[in-house]
């Protein structure tokens, strides 16, 4: 069959817009997409140099902040050898040699430990962790062991003890730097109080015939090696870490401290493949796979992907110093530290690949538009009409009856389509208004509930005092009862506070913002702790309890509504009273706090459960115990409105068992 019949025959089937439409799209498509898989390819290649030059540069950085750091205590160890060595410095009673090594560690931020000992035996040491105390071991000329005492900063000293089983030449360090011969460090050793990384630096002294008769010794805290991994940029999130040979985290470009708490103040050396940090922990566990083990490992630059696909670039690199160090430093930067820009040109590419596209086809669309014949244009403009499509005129421009029939349907169109749409309006503002008025009445009955229920909740505890005390009454013999005339003033204001109370939640409940109404003025705090206590007397009498107030007298005023502060402690004592058994102590206290009073209300409880506290405040929630009395749960809601819109905070803390304390700021007047 010849070819040109074949040609033919295809072509008689294939619609004129196709032949218009896809040419343009086939060229563009080609032409784009090799340009972007160029660009991708290129932009590999350049982040790959990128990511090699960056970890370069960041473990020449960290091998010299290494080698300045390490060094400082070999000199401040060489500098003590040589004054010895010359005369200037006397070892023969080390006792005196305190001033002189305190001056010293305050001269360098970095060492936290510095000693001079002898087989005299004889010892000094300085220790300092803080810089602002200076704790002094020196050995006890008297008897056997150490003594020890700390001076502050102002020069004050502490008392002195003693240590008598403590002799240094018994000890790893002593022996093994005599062994050697030589200067040395000791292997990394964690401590808990206070928490640091520390190693030592020992160095022997020799007499003038060259035998050595002591060691000298500067500890150094490794903490400051990670404040300075943690300041390096590497990438966007790229980190970085430093181990020994068996795995022990020297220290990481995080918050995470190399070891780990076994408490009774030991502790214990942090592996890098049990690291918190999932990068640590996967760079690590890779690094432990591919060699078998970290002391066969020497520099090398790998590349391997996390457990999520992520892909890392990795370089180690050896760090050794002739004193005994032998640690990898670690560098890993993910990828998409690198390929975000590489996607967005990718994305770029895409997106003009897509209006290329988009273009030809519309170009395509167009040319059959003007090509094919106009019946077709009505044909579909009358399909879209029928299925709801308004906004597609007819824009045939001819004469004649095909003329006036596009010139009646466009008219058609336009009236059709402004009816539907006066419909549409009319109904979505009707559904709107509908909304409008769920929506208000839902909130007013939320609102009238709330206020009926902080009324009946703030007015029950004044009521169950006042009441208790009637009862008390009832109980005398005879036809008159005898009541103080301090119990009947203390009733009085009791029933004039409820008056006051129901007066400001109805002007509360009266305001646009339904928000709480303050009247302001200067109050001293132990005053109106008083107030607020003397209406629960009787339930504490009641209830067996202690109330002790430690608020001090002479407190800095504060600013704020008494009405509504005296609500908040009589809430919090009444909720203490009715979740906890007979028998109970309470505790006010109050302190200044830069521009606020920090208020407490402590009690010696069953506590409350952790799960339970942060929704302590929230209206209506009622804790697992069981209470004394019922509520409604409003109580602690209503105390941190209170608190709040005085500008303060409110918080809990509390474990079961142990009691709670409920806390909250107030500003100063």
């Amino acid at each position: 069959m010849p070819l040109r019949y074949v040609l033919t025959k295809l072509s008689s089937k294939v619609p004129l817009r196709a032949v218009l439409i896809v040419p343009f799209v086939l060229q563009i498509v080609t032409a784009v997409g090799l340009t972007g898989y160029l660009s991708l390819r290129n932009g590999q290649i350049a982040v790959n140099q990128v990511a090699d030059e960056l970890r370069r540069e960041i473990t020449n950085r960290i091998e010299g902040r290494l080698r300045s750091y390490l060094e400082v205590p070999a000199q401040v160890n060489q500098t003590n050898a040589n004054l010895i060595e010359q005369g200037l410095l006397d070892i023969s009673d080390l006792s005196q040699l305190d001033h002189y090594l305190l001056k010293q560690i305050r001269q360098f931020d970095e060492l936290t430990s510095i000693a001079i000992t002898t087989d005299a035996p004889d010892y000094v040491e300085v220790i300092t962790f803080d810089r602002q105390a200076f704790t002094f071991n020196v050995w006890n000329k008297g008897g056997t062991g150490i003594l020890q005492w700390t001076i502050d900063q102002q020069g004050n000293r502490s008392t002195t003890e003693a240590t008598p089983t403590y002799d240094h030449r018994q000890r790893p360090w002593w022996q093994d730097t005599l062994r050697l011969n030589r200067p040395n460090w000791s292997r990394p050793f964690a401590a808990i109080t206070p928490q640091r990384l520390i190693i030592s630096l020992n160095q022997p002294i020799y007499n003038q015939r060259g035998e050595a008769i002591g060691v000298l010794g500067s500890d150094l805290s490794l903490l400051a090696i990670r404040d300075f991994l943690n300041s390096l940029k590497i990438g966007k999130t790229g980190e970085t870490f430093i181990i020994e040979r068996d795995g022990s985290l020297i220290a990481a470009s995080t918050n995470e401290f190399p070891f780990r708490s076994l408490g009774k103040g030991k502790a214990e050396r942090l592996l890098a493949v049990e690291s918190q940090d999932p990068l640590v922990r996967a760079t690590a566990q890779h690094l432990q796979q591919e060699f078998g083990s970290f002391a066969r490992l020497n520099q090398a630059k790998l590349e391997f992907a996390t457990a999520d696909g992520q892909q890392q670039f990795l370089q180690v690199m050896p760090f050794q110093d002739p004193r005994g160090i032998d640690w990898l430093v670690v560098v890993v930067i993910p990828e998409a530290d690198f390929m975000e820009q590489i996607h967005a040109n990718t994305r770029l590419t895409l997106l003009l690949c897509a209006v290329a596209l988009g273009t030809a086809i519309a170009f395509g669309i167009a040319t059959a538009h003007w090509i094919t014949k106009p019946i077709m244009q009505l044909s579909r403009a009358s399909a879209a009409l029928a299925k709801g499509d308004w906004d597609r005129p007819i824009t045939i421009q001819r004469s004649g009856e095909l003329g006036i029939l596009s010139r009646a349907f466009n008219d058609m169109r336009e009236e059709l389509k402004q009816s539907h749409r006066q419909l549409e309006e009319y109904s979505h503002g009707l559904e709107q208004k509908n909304h409008q008025l769920a929506t208000l009445e839902a909130e007013l009955r939320k609102q009238l509930n709330l206020f009926l229920h902080a009324v009946s909740h703030d007015l029950r505890n004044p009521v169950i005092g006042t009441s208790i005390v009637l009862d008390g009454l009832s109980q005398q013999p005879g036809d008159e009862v005898k009541l103080s005339r301090r119990v009947l003033e203390r009733m009085i204001e009791g029933n004039q506070r409820q008056l006051d109370l129901i007066n400001s939640l109805i002007d509360t409940h009266a305001t646009e913002t339904w928000g709480i109404v303050l009247h302001r003025q200067p109050i001293a705090l132990h005053e109106l702790v008083e107030d607020a206590t003397a209406d629960l007397q009787p339930i504490l009498e009641r209830d067996q309890a202690v109330l002790q107030s430690d608020i001090a007298p002479d407190l800095p005023l504060i600013e704020g509504d008494s009405l509504q502060l005296i609500r908040v402690y009589q809430n919090l004592i009444a909720n203490a009273l009715k979740h906890n058994p007979p028998s109970l102590t309470l505790i006010l206290n109050a302190k200044p706090i830069d521009n606020a009073l920090y208020c407490t209300v402590t009690d010696n409880g069953v506590g409350i459960p952790p799960e339970q506290c942060d929704r302590l405040f929230d209206p209506y929630f009622r804790g697992s115990q069981k209470p004394k009395s019922v509520g409604l749960g409003l109580g602690l809601y209503l105390c941190r409105q209170i608190i709040e819109a005085h500008g303060g905070a409110i918080g809990v803390r509390s474990q079961v068992g142990e009691g709670t304390t409920f806390w909250f700021t107030l500003p100063l007047h």
